[in-house]
């Protein structure tokens, strides 16, 4: 019950930013209401353990509430087929806004790219939206300026200025941080594609209910079909 409960969190912070958006959009005032609605009682119905089924499809298990849809990773590939960009990068700056609502904290991350394994990054740099904070810490990990990581991400799915960031896929199951030796190249600006490649990566948070590897490279993550 309290799995069930956990995963559907997750997915309600993942998708947090696109819902809060919307409220700002009047002439959607009566839909909106009726999201909240479906929401409550499917966080309501799900917290007591009935009214989401969870069901294998494929290489991912996911769990169908009544508005959204929850995969739980259980290979490397699964998720890198849910995602639309896959980088290593080191996270160059950062700051907290509330750019959604006057109540929710999101983290951006500026993140420098080293090497790209799916995807366009663009102009090199890309910017990764976290729900919470660390002084208000309402999602997972969170990643912290300085640090290299091997990221899995999704498009936000937001509009104007916002459309270019991205989320993390799965929550913080797409996030593998890399080892000191890594970090130190990166922030001196000398690390270089040969040098991430044979690089080890960790997993963040090894409790998010992915069945993912602990540890990952850049080779073991699939090439892009």
């Amino acid at each position: 019950m309290k799995k069930m409960a956990s995963t559907i969190y997750i997915d309600y912070q993942q998708n947090y930013g696109k819902r809060a958006e919307m409220k700002k959009h009047t002439r959607l005032v009566k839909p909106i209401l009726a999201m909240v609605t479906a929401l409550s009682i499917a966080l309501g119905v799900g917290a007591c353990g009935s009214g989401t089924t969870a069901q294998t499809s494929g290489n991912a298990t996911t769990s169908k509430g009544e508005i959204s849809r929850v995969k739980m990773y259980d290979s490397v590939k699964a998720i890198t087929d849910d995602s639309d960009l896959v980088i290593v990068g080191t996270v160059a700056d950062q700051r907290v806004v509330q750019d959604i609502d006057d109540e929710t904290d999101f983290t951006l991350s500026t993140v420098k790219v080293i090497t790209t394994k799916k995807g366009d990054a663009g102009d090199e740099t890309v910017v990764v939206r976290q729900t919470g904070s660390t002084k208000n810490q309402t999602a997972g990990a969170m990643m912290k300026t300085g640090s290299t990581y091997l990221l899995f991400l999704v498009h936000s799915g937001l509009s104007g200025d916002l459309a270019s960031q991205y989320y993390v896929t799965g929550a913080d199951a797409g996030i593998y941080l890399a080892s000191a030796t890594a970090k130190a190249k990166a922030q001196t600006g000398t690390a270089t594609e040969q040098d991430i490649s044979g690089e080890t990566f960790n997993r963040v948070n090894s409790d998010s209910g992915d069945n993912l590897p602990a540890t990952l490279t850049v080779d073991e993550v699939p090439a892009a079909s």
